[in-house]
């Protein structure tokens, strides 16, 4: 069984180049009065913040694990829409010695938040002499995976079995290079499925055509290498931006989950009195090395996302205590409809600061 789609991805093509122009363009603006955003804070001591949330997530698709999508008879038909509420709880806690320039830390970072990235880090960052801020983390969990994925994805009409699915990752950053709003990040990631059967179901079916070489190519064990450059851009009064670009590439045990991936950000902050505006949008494009054998193309995927969030200190006149709520949107269209999703989330919540 096997199915081929062809939609047209031209435009899509040119939209995210004249994207990522633009943000090369505003990386390219001159810097204005730059100053160390409040997560370079190397005051000797203990420090950090506890946020318990409220969540209310969206999500729609048929090649992510849920229980909406246990089931499926085809594998270009509708996913159908789930949603759930969940709590969430974000926090960090800081130590700095005595010295005034290294760092020990674990828990999310503000800045990952403002980026849209909700992960988990426990590191240390040692700030040098000429400005810059270097930065070793170790990553529990990718913020791209789930933690249980589809034994094999591919089945129809029967129930599909999960199975678990492990992650991990390590980065180094260099921030304020030089005492420059520029920051440089290499990241490091392994995803490791316990019992991959991707294609099974298909290829014993009558008539199949898949082979060994089909299912090997299907293997979905990987290493991830980021690269990412920023540059912030400061407009005074704590307002900034940052533009980024990144390159993620994806090498995985079979070629047709192999995939080399671009994409743009720009993130802002924007302090107002008692309230704090944050935010990012981005556009990403994903082209994979090798045809799928099932579905005979070769994978691509658009990806939009954005994140907007606002938070309101001191409320009720209660101090050391933030308000806010965000919202998170993630969009992946890609040309083989399987693949299609589409997630986003809302939260609201009260965080203390230590």
């Amino acid at each position: 069984m096997k199915i081929a789609l062809k939609p047209d991805y031209l435009t899509k093509r040119v939209q995210f180049f004249v994207f990522l122009l633009g943000i090369i363009l505003m990386a390219a603006l001159p810097e204005k009065a730059f100053t160390q955003g409040p997560g370079n804070n190397f005051t000797p001591g203990f420090s950090g913040y506890v946020q318990p949330m409220i969540a209310a997530g969206y999500s729609k698709s048929i090649s992510n694990v849920s229980d909406d999508t246990k089931k499926i008879d085809s594998l270009d038909q509708d996913a159908n829409s789930e949603t759930d509420f969940f709590p969430i709880l974000l926090w960090k806690t800081v130590y700095n010695l005595d010295n005034g320039a290294t760092q020990f830390y674990a828990g999310t970072p503000k800045e990952n938040i403002v980026a849209g990235t909700f992960l988990l880090e426990t590191g240390i960052r040692q700030k040098l002499s000429g400005g810059t801020i270097l930065t070793a983390a170790w990553v529990p969990k990718l913020p791209i995976l789930d933690n249980e994925a589809w034994k094999d994805p591919f089945l129809l009409g029967s129930d599909r079995q999960e199975t678990d699915q492990d992650s991990q990752a390590f980065k180094v950053e260099a921030e304020s290079i030089f005492g420059s709003p520029v920051n440089l990040r290499y990241g490091f990631g392994r995803q490791e499925i316990d019992d991959d059967q991707s294609g099974i179901y298909l290829s014993e079916q009558p008539g199949s055509t898949l082979t060994t070489a089909d299912l090997q190519m299907l293997k979905r064990d990987s290493d991830f290498h980021l690269l990412e450059a920023q540059y912030a851009i400061s407009f005074g009064r704590g307002i900034m931006i940052r533009p980024g670009i990144s390159y993620l590439r994806g090498d995985a045990t079979g070629d047709a989950n192999s995939f080399n991936q671009f994409q743009g950000k720009v993130s802002f902050a924007y302090p107002w009195e008692q309230w704090r505006f944050f935010g990012n949008i981005s556009l990403g494009l994903a082209e994979y090395d090798e045809a799928n054998p099932i579905f005979e193309k070769t994978r691509e995927d658009v990806i939009y996302g954005t994140t907007l969030g606002v938070g309101y200190t001191t409320p009720f006149g209660w101090k050391d205590f933030t308000a806010s709520v965000f919202t998170s949107f993630k969009k992946n269209d890609t040309n083989i409809k399987f693949y299609d999703s589409t997630s986003m989330i809302i939260a609201i919540g009260l965080a203390w600061l230590f």
